[in-house]
């Protein structure tokens, strides 16, 4: 991924988005720049709604499919790359084993599972 000028990003930006990555925004939307939607995307990154009592999940089936993925890709063998993974996750993030199992949970305490 690259930033508005162009370079590759050097962090995860989905942490902390700025005004300045509103163009990822536009880009997945479709969407001619809107000025005031750049505004809103600081409160959009995942620390930010963390902050806010955001959980996230992290699908462990989904971390396996990846791994396995990265080593037919000649990065490293799968144990490696899933240590490597979990070690170095977001802060706060929660594998679960899978997340078809959280979201019925989630239903089973009164949480909607709302998907548009």
């Amino acid at each position: 991924m690259k930033d508005a000028a162009g370079k590759p990003y050097t962090r995860y930006v989905f942490n902390r988005l700025t005004k300045d990555d509103a163009h990822l925004l536009f880009q997945a939307m479709q969407i001619p720049p809107v000025p005031a939607l750049a505004e809103v995307m600081p409160v959009m990154g995942s620390e930010s709604l963390q902050q806010m009592g955001t959980s996230l999940l992290l699908c462990n089936n989904a971390l396996g499919a990846w791994s396995l993925e990265l080593e037919a890709r000649g990065k490293e063998k799968i144990d490696a790359i899933q240590t490597e993974l979990k070690v170095n996750r977001q802060p706060g993030v929660t594998i679960v084993p899978a997340m078809v199992i959280a979201i019925e949970k989630a239903q089973t305490a009164g949480i909607r599972y709302n998907r548009q």
